[in-house]
């Protein structure tokens, strides 16, 4: 009777975890707010641009809220990993910067001393003529404005007609890179792809383009939506070009210089016309620096998300989807209405696989959709219902527009719906790379421990390894060693587990060595 019990134990100890590291991904994450989603109204009309993810997983957020008169004001709030507003940022979670009439912000980087550094644009209006310049604001970890940067935390940039900035990067040496469509110098009609570059203390970096500053050439009507770094911290920009509506992509080198190489027509720069409007929302840069966009495009029925897929050299990859993109129709309702979408974000989970969010429904209707392919472009069907996750906050427009994977691989969307609304769904780790209990070259002990016990992990291997403790329900609780460098082929690493006050019972270690191999040990507390 005892073995029957005991195997009984061992059967369902087995079947949970299969269950918690396998299933529900494409679902909400019931954990998360209030059913797996939440929603905040700072004032009126709140929208979120970008989000970014802390090192504690905190969320950041960035936007405009219409809370100060007479216009809008940058909006930054910071969400716990609950979704809860993070009472101790700013003003009860959140802080709002208003310069000008109105203004907004746009993206959102952080620095490594946890500083927050917040690109947008300000808008000032003299008559029936509106001016709008480069707004730059950073701000201390708990949302106080950093008086060291600019001028008591803002820097506003204003250079000859009008500027919008969608985009920024921090740079390894500190350096902020800013970048939208700037109109040209010489003529107030024709803007381009535009770049301006701060120091880390917020004055202009003049080693950067001309006078810290780029125009693009040979572009015309053209605005940098997002930008990514590639390759020794070169600049890849994705966007759109007015009028004509096709897309774009540049490439420039660190100081701002266009890579004429990149592309095929001598001039860095890759131009397409897709149907009768384009444009490149997002990007993102693998590993071996291939150029993974997404965007929409319409052919005067509706709007359809699409991705494309370039190689470093800014040539498209032919054996990505048809031709080097993947178009996606969700055809119509069961009413037949047209159901338009909108690619508006990409990133990679860290499955490696590509997750893009949409805005997708009908035109009075748009809500949260969520897709999982592979990197070579095949739809992961196991997502979601038949590959696809939505969501709706209710009737009307949701307008999804950032979106980040935590640690964990959840994914956490944001937009707005007046409010601002997010949503995380549930992504976990695919196990399918390694199987519990089975390790090789790696051991750990004493296995079961208790509080009191000195812990040893055995580790063949050199390389970068990460170890992070889940328990069964597949909650991160701790991020025991991050990014060490492993230089000996036979390593005994401590883990202090005794600084965890851990209830007894049954964890799992995952260990990701070299940022591809992954491992997983049960582990017992006595």
């Amino acid at each position: 009777m005892k073995n029957i019990t005991k195997n009984l134990i061992i059967l369902f100890t087995n079947l949970l975890i299969s269950n918690i590291l396998y299933s529900q991904n494409g679902s909400l994450d019931t954990t998360f707010g209030i059913l797996g989603k939440t929603s905040n109204n700072f004032g009126q009309n709140n929208q979120a641009y970008d989000s970014k993810i802390q090192n504690d997983g905190k969320i950041i957020v960035v936007g405009n809220t219409y809370s100060i008169a007479p216009g809008s004001s940058f909006l930054v709030t910071r969400y716990l990993t609950n979704g809860d507003l993070d009472v101790s940022f700013g003003d009860s979670g959140y802080v709002t910067t208003l310069v000008g009439d109105h203004c907004s912000a746009s993206s959102v980087s952080l620095q490594n001393d946890g500083k927050i550094v917040v690109a947008g644009t300000t808008f000032t209006q003299s008559g029936n003529i509106t001016d709008s310049d480069i707004m730059i604001v950073r701000y201390n970890n708990d949302g106080k404005l950093d008086l060291t940067f600019g001028i008591n935390g803002i820097k506003i940039l204003k250079l000859n007609y009008s500027q919008t900035i969608n985009s920024i990067l921090i740079q390894s040496n500190g350096n902020i890179i800013v970048g939208g469509g700037f109109t040209l110098m010489t003529n107030p009609n024709q803007d381009t792809f535009g770049l301006a570059r701060l120091t880390p203390n917020g004055t202009v970096d003049t080693t950067f383009g001309v006078n810290g500053y780029v125009y693009t050439p040979n572009i015309y009507r053209g605005e940098i939506l997002d930008m990514k770094f590639i390759d020794n911290e070169d600049i890849i920009a994705v966007g759109r070009r007015h009028i004509i509506s096709n897309y774009l992509m540049v490439r420039y080198n660190s100081n701002g210089q266009v890579i004429n190489s990149f592309g095929n027509n001598n001039n860095g720069i890759v131009e397409v016309s897709y149907n009768n409007i384009a444009q490149l929302n997002k990007c993102v840069i693998s590993s071996n620096n291939e150029i993974y966009a997404a965007g929409s495009t319409y052919n005067n029925i509706k709007y359809k998300a699409f991705i494309t897929k370039y190689n470093s050299n800014g040539i498209i990859d032919n054996t990505f989807g048809t031709n080097g993109i993947i178009l996606r129709d969700f055809g119509n309702t069961s009413t037949g209405v047209s159901i338009s979408s909108f690619a508006d974000d990409i990133c990679f989970d860290n499955n490696n696989n590509l997750i893009v969010g949409y805005g997708v429904g009908p035109i009075n209707d748009y809500d949260f959709g969520l897709e999982s392919f592979n990197s070579a472009g095949v739809l992961n069907n196991s997502f979601g219902k038949n590959g696809f996750f939505t969501t709706t906050f209710g009737d009307g427009h949701e307008y999804f527009s950032t979106m980040l994977i935590q640690s964990d691989n959840k994914i956490v969307m944001a937009g707005n719906k007046g409010n601002q609304v997010l949503a995380r769904i549930n992504n976990q780790t695919n196990l399918s790379n390694y199987s519990i209990d089975e390790v090789k070259n790696i051991s750990f002990f004493p296995n079961p421990f208790n509080g009191l016990d000195e812990i040893y992990i055995n580790i063949n291997g050199s390389g970068k390894i990460n170890i992070d403790l889940y328990d069964l329900n597949g909650k991160l609780i701790s991020k025991l060693i991050t990014d060490k460098i492993l230089y000996d082929t036979l390593n005994v690493e401590k883990l202090n587990l005794s600084r965890i006050d851990l209830p007894k019972g049954m964890y799992l270690l995952k260990i990701n060595l070299n940022d591809q191999v992954f491992k997983a040990i049960k582990i017992i507390k006595n």
